[in-house]
């Protein structure tokens, strides 16, 4: 049996490593293929080496490998693929009709935002792993709403939790204080400025503690959000505004898992790097500042009782999870994972429904799916380029807005 375990980015490879081992050991044929969705870089070399993955990846279009009938030589697809890449897969092996693999589709970290989005374009997978019961109670509400079938829906887990934290806690007791940066949470210039300076003023009023800052990516590291103003700039900016760098201070390129191993607290805005300290027991604090904004994730948070603003951050922390929202929200796939291998490699041999039959109406209408393709053309659907925004008679214009955008 030959699975096949796509990404595109350094988490959602991360992921698939992690997961599909698993199908290995269960006696299957495993393949890795890297899934180009922008012009530009989206693994670094270095990145890539980091995986240590034998045998060697590709990198392949989608459209091409699934045009081709490539896929269809695979019995299982692991899809750890973003939103539009996920959309792109699924339009083209509609082409294969009952002659495709099983679709998995898996999430690579937290659903903090555009939750409906993302499940929308996963719903004619055959199985669709989910985080936790709170996002599987979301996404079989959104299928009940649209009349589509959501019987494939599981509690799978967050898959990055299947990489284990081997915590020292006679070390971690009095370990350093790590703070995880995201690329885009904050997104704007002045709210990351702010958020570094908080950050050297809470290192300085304890000197007497290590504090580390995990930028999100270093070098030439590629993600898929590309953040606008990297941590590692920003602080060396504010440090000289504000009396310079503590001696305490210091960045870090390791690895979480090596970082939370010794760590004494977990400070991040809605990383899902909180989820992996919670679950390895490690004291977490949710940056409260920024607000309750749907952009910035904190709706995950909002009952878990690790919400603080940094005013309010005392070391060392007592902040305790609310088990209730733990429960809901931070499930371990070590309890799952062998039980929905065993679940995905008896549906492969089973007999496969065309995926025009598994109705994707919660993404749109077919009548809308099928307006906007003869509109747009195929490509730019995919794409979701009938989305953007043009000026019309003085087309020159778009790209000094898109360049002042970017800038805000």
């Amino acid at each position: 049996m030959r699975v096949l375990a796509l990404a595109g980015y350094d988490s959602f490879l991360n992921a698939a490593t992690l997961i599909a081992p698993h199908f290995q050991a269960a006696g299957c044929q495993l393949e890795y293929a890297l899934v180009r969705s922008r012009a530009g870089r989206q693994l670094s070399q270095e990145q890539l080496e980091s995986f240590r993955l034998t045998g060697g990846v590709r990198w392949i279009s989608l459209e091409d490998f699934c045009k081709s009938g490539e896929i269809g030589e695979f019995d299982i697809v692991l899809s750890c693929l973003e939103g539009l890449s996920t959309r792109r897969l699924v339009h083209y092996l509609r082409q294969l009709g009952p002659n495709r693999p099983l679709l998995i589709s898996v999430y690579p970290g937290l659903v903090l935002r555009y939750a409906l989005d993302g499940y929308s374009m996963r719903t004619s997978s055959d199985l669709v792993w989910l985080n936790c019961q709170a996002d599987h109670d979301d996404f079989v509400r959104m299928c009940t709403a649209f009349g589509v079938d959501s019987s494939g829906a599981r509690v799978f887990g967050i898959a990055s939790l299947l990489e284990k934290i081997d915590r020292n806690t006679k070390i971690s007791k009095s370990g350093p204080v790590v703070f995880f940066e995201q690329a885009v949470i904050p997104r704007y210039h002045d709210e990351r400025l702010f958020l570094v300076k908080q950050l050297i003023s809470l290192v300085k009023r304890y000197p007497a503690t290590e504090f580390i800052i995990k930028p999100r990516a270093i070098g030439k590291d590629a993600t898929l959000h590309r953040t606008w103003h990297p941590i590692d700039s920003l602080i060396k900016t504010a440090a000289r505004e504000i009396g310079g760098w503590p001696d305490n201070l210091r960045l870090s390129s390791e690895k979480a898992g090596a970082l939370l191993s010794r760590a004494s607290l977990c400070l991040t805005v809605s990383s899902t790097v909180a989820a992996e300290a919670v679950n390895a027991g490690v004291p977490t604090v949710i940056i409260g500042d920024f607000g309750a904004h749907d952009d910035y994730g904190l709706g995950y948070f909002l009952d878990s009782g690790l919400i603080q603003t940094f005013s309010e951050i005392t070391l060392p922390s007592t902040v305790l999870p609310n088990p209730n929202w733990l429960a809901r929200y931070v499930a371990d796939p070590e309890k799952t994972i062998a039980g929905l291998i065993e679940e995905a490699i008896r549906m492969s041999k089973e007999p496969r429904v065309p995926i025009d039959e598994r109705s994707p109406r919660a993404e749109m209408s077919d009548t809308l799916r099928n307006y906007l393709i003869e509109k747009r053309g195929e490509s730019s659907f995919l794409g979701r380029k009938y989305q953007g925004w043009k000026i019309k008679y003085f087309p020159w214009l778009n790209s000094i807005f898109s360049i002042l955008l970017r800038k805000a």
